[in-house]
């Protein structure tokens, strides 16, 4: 029996870019759209019909890197 399904990814708070994308895709793989955005910076409105993950990042500990950052990933 599948569990609930994911809205929002606090656990991923400090994980690199490209290994978050690749949990929510495996988490949610009916959502295609990630919006990722500096820290700060307001979402636009989502497409019509369409679901996405608003995902924050910065600049990782390591050169050429980005991490997750708050507020956590979710879905609007």
């Amino acid at each position: 029996m599948p569990g609930p399904v994911p809205e929002s990814w606090p656990g991923l708070i400090g994980t690199e870019l490209n290994a978050a994308v690749q949990v929510i895709s495996r988490e949610r793989p009916d959502i295609r759209i990630a919006r990722v955005l500096p820290p700060g910076e307001a979402p636009s409105p989502p497409p019509q019909d369409q679901e996405r993950v608003i995902i924050y990042n910065d600049v990782g500990p390591v050169p050429n890197t980005w991490v997750v950052v708050a507020p956590a990933p979710y879905v609007g």
